[in-house]
């Protein structure tokens, strides 16, 4: 397996030019070509002697995620299905909006926390992805795009926060000015709620957004979405969030997935709003998106009065609107896709 370039130390490529006889400079050149061009070969890389370019093919891997399939909505949301070095599939998403770009990109293959509603728990977990493999995935979108994105949502396949270390180094590169550049507080990681995780995230003191995926105002309700291996207290989970605020000075955002006959009582709405008064939070209603219709979500005007008991309460609450459904690129959509089984490794 070669080197991925992207996480490659700007010294460590320096040593190794010097090994081949490069002057220094080529070091700024092929990282503005990495990171501010966004090549994916070295091919692309124009200013560089054939000798140079052939070498770096040789010792590097410049893009770890591999699109082997491309799929367009209506709604001008693209999906891809990307190839890694081992033959497993990831799914990640670009997703365009009136002055926002944003890539949801996914930490894993497959999840191990399971959310019976969520096709890739359905899958299981199979292992972590890489810095590299998460950083260019950002990059593909970027390609799609024609320039770097403005945002990025950690939200797709996997649990972040059972990969924090590769997550948080792959954030600080997509982050930091040598890297991709992207402004911290356009970044924001998801997760189902490990206090343990929220807190470590905390401790890093960057201003990225935390969105934790809340799902029922109860823990006697959340039994039923989550399986109890990875399903944590509520108590302990605001605790975190409410360290979360503490620290970063940013406000958490609740997700909230409505499902009919389930979590969409009024009730239900009710406590909801208590919880987000009680942590300072907002609240991000999310529509069912059921892979195998099995979970259905509420009618329109039952959303829209689940809404207003948050905003009557003066909870800042909205609806996320639905990009991608036609590919399958929605929420709880994403999946791997292979035509044979990948190895598993132990769950975390």
């Amino acid at each position: 397996m070669l080197q991925p370039i992207r996480s490659l130390p700007v010294a460590d490529l320096q040593q190794w030019l010097a090994k081949h006889h490069q002057p220094n400079f080529r070091a700024a050149q092929i990282m503005d070509w990495v990171y501010e061009k966004l090549a994916v070969s070295p091919e692309e890389m124009s200013n560089l002697p054939k000798e140079l370019r052939q070498d770096l093919a040789r010792d590097f891997d410049f893009c770890t995620t591999v699109p082997v399939e491309t799929k367009r909505d209506d709604d001008d949301a693209v999906k891809w299905l990307l190839k890694l070095h081992d033959g497993n599939t990831i799914e990640s998403v670009l997703i365009r909006a009136p002055g926002r770009t944003t890539a949801c990109i996914s930490t894993q293959v497959g999840c191990a926390v399971r959310c019976v509603f969520c096709a890739t728990g359905r899958q299981g977990f199979v292992r972590n992805l890489s810095p590299a493999e998460i950083i260019d995935q950002v990059v593909v979108a970027s390609r799609e795009h024609g320039r770097r994105v403005g945002n990025v949502v950690v939200m797709g396949m996997g649990e972040p926060l059972y990969n924090f270390d590769h997550l948080n180094l792959a954030l600080d590169t997509l982050c930091s000015p040598a890297g991709l550049g992207l402004s911290a507080r356009q970044v924001t990681v998801s997760t189902s709620g490990i206090p343990q995780g929220i807190r470590r995230l905390a401790d890093q003191h960057r201003p990225w957004n935390l969105a934790v995926s809340l799902h029922a105002p109860t823990d006697e309700l959340r039994a039923r979405l989550i399986p109890s291996r990875h399903r944590h207290r509520l108590a302990d989970i605001l605790a975190a969030c409410e360290y979360y605020r503490s620290a970063t000075n940013r406000m958490v955002t609740l997700e909230y997935v409505l499902i009919k006959d389930i979590n969409d009582s009024l009730e239900q709405a009710a406590k909801l709003a208590s919880i987000a008064k009680q942590i300072q939070a907002k609240v991000n209603l999310i529509p069912c998106n059921s892979p195998d219709g099995s979970f259905a979500p509420p009618e329109r005007g039952d959303c829209e009065r689940f809404l207003n008991v948050l905003v009557n309460r003066r909870v800042q609450a909205t609806i996320r609107r639905r990009k991608g459904f036609a590919i399958q690129a929605a929420c709880g959509q994403l999946r791997q896709q292979t035509d044979s089984p990948a190895a598993k490794t132990p769950e975390p």
